[in-house]
Parts: C-alpha cells; sequence; structure tokens
C-alpha cells in the first residue's frame, strides 16, 4: 500500500464516503503501467476538491490451497471524501476531466476498470 498526502485529512464526522477503483488488467507491461500511474495519477487525484485520503495497493501474490477464485486486480486505489456529496462534486470537477484525458495516455492494458462508492462508518475503541 502506498499513502499519498492530501491537502486536508481532517475527515468530519466518523461517517464518510469511501471510494474504490480497481484496475483489473493485464497490462502489457505491468512495471511501466505502475509506473506511469504512479508517476501521473496520485499528483491529480491528491488536488480532488474534498478528498480526505488517497491509497494505492499494488497486487499481492499469496499461496492458498483453498477452492476461492482469487481476484488478481494489477491495482487498486481509495479515496474518501466526507461525504457523497463531497465525491460528487469531486467527481464532476475540473480535475477528475483531466485524470479522465490522461486515462489515454497509460501504457497498453485490458481487463475492466471498476468504480465503486460506499458509506464507511468508522469505529474506533
Amino acid at each position: 500500500m502506498r499513502e499519498f498526502r492530501v491537502p486536508d485529512a481532517a475527515m468530519q464526522g466518523s461517517l464518510h464516503c469511501t471510494y474504490l477503483v480497481a484496475y483489473e488488467g493485464p497490462a502489457e507491461d505491468l512495471n511501466a503501467w505502475r509506473g506511469y500511474y504512479l508517476a501521473h495519477l496520485p499528483p491529480f487525484m491528491a488536488t480532488m476538491p474534498g478528498i480526505r485520503e488517497l491509497e494505492v495497493y499494488a497486487r499481492l501474490d499469496w499461496v492458498g490451497f483453498l477452492p476461492w477464485p482469487r481476484a488478481e486486480h494489477m491495482q487498486r486505489n481509495k479515496t474518501a471524501f466526507d461525504s457523497a456529496v463531497a465525491l460528487t462534486a469531486a467527481l464532476n470537477s475540473p480535475v477528475r476531466r483531466a485524470m479522465r484525458t490522461d486515462y489515454s495516455s497509460f501504457p497498453p492494458f485490458s481487463g475492466k476498470t471498476t468504480h465503486f462508492p460506499m458509506s464507511t462508518l468508522v469505529i474506533r475503541p
């Protein structure tokens, strides 16, 4: 996991909106794809209005013998916002439009890119 700084990480309250993005892959060259992504996208994402958290997760290879299907996504991202309204504003921002333009410059990859917004309740003892 890689955590990236955002301008204001002070989450407002214990209920917030988490936005997960998964890149299934594969990439023609995973190292080139991940290198491009890490150099270009986190700087964009960190400037999204209202962003409170930014994390990028790389794939973990593991050994296991249970008969469950494996998800072998090449990367997943997590961003968090104070509310669904704040997430919607960020997704409709000029920053997001710039990110979408940059998407066409990614090194070649295939597979789906999925997006999952969800409510998150933080519980601390």
